[in-house]
């Protein structure tokens, strides 16, 4: 099936790899938000940590991680190996993942350090992805598909979340974890497809500078 599905990419000519490569990344990126932003629809009214609403200290708590995931993906992301691609994006996820259902089992309270450790690897997904993109003649317009996705991303996952719990299907405590769950599937077929694509041509690499793992001098 892997080698019919790469074949037919090679074979299908610049528009055809574009549609493709813009279509993996863009749902493997959307995917991501799912496991990012559902937390915020909710309102843990009710709770607070000192001067701050409960939810307030929820999204600082996530923007920390996530800064400090995009400060170590620096050197996690440009050292990695192509190969190691595909796994290191779903161990980041299935992370995160983790760590909301945690959030789901703890206090209110000691909810905010699951937020951090849920933004701590969602902030290296972004450079992953783009990793199965770039050093191709294209690179410009898969990168502009790409960052579609979290145009209406963002929105559409928290949409998804409040209707879970407004449905009664789940509590807010477990919403964000499943609405993850939902677009998990979904996630992991978007990342076997970029791995389908294939490597940057002669054609590519004659254009642009070829793409290799960087140690700490060479970045």
């Amino acid at each position: 099936m892997s080698k019919k599905v790469q074949q037919w990419v090679a074979r299908s000519g610049p528009i055809g790899f574009s549609v493709f490569a813009i279509a993996a990344a863009f749902s493997a990126y959307f995917s991501m938000y799912a496991f990012r932003k559902p937390f915020a629809a909710g309102t843990y009214a009710g709770y607070t940590l000192g001067p701050l609403d409960l939810k307030d200290a929820l999204i600082i708590s996530q923007v920390v991680g996530y800064a400090l995931s995009k400060w170590l993906g620096v050197k996690f992301v440009s050292e990695l190996r192509a190969e190691h691609r595909a796994f290191s994006l779903i161990g980041l996820i299935l992370f995160a993942w983790l760590a909301l259902i945690l959030f789901a089992l703890v206090p209110p309270k000691a909810r905010i350090l699951c937020m951090f450790l849920n933004g701590l690897p969602l902030g290296a997904v972004w450079g992953l992805v783009f990793g199965f993109l770039e050093g191709r003649r294209t690179s410009e317009i898969l990168g502009a598909g790409l960052s579609a996705s979290y145009i209406i991303a963002s929105g559409e996952v928290k949409r998804i979340g409040l209707e879970l719990t407004q449905a009664g299907w789940v509590s807010e405590a477990w919403m964000p974890a499943a609405t993850g769950a939902i677009f998990l599937p979904v996630f992991l077929v978007a990342v076997w497809a970029l791995t389908q694509l294939p490597k940057p041509s002669e054609d590519d690499e004659s254009m642009r500078a070829k793409r290799e793992p960087m140690n700490k001098k060479e970045r």
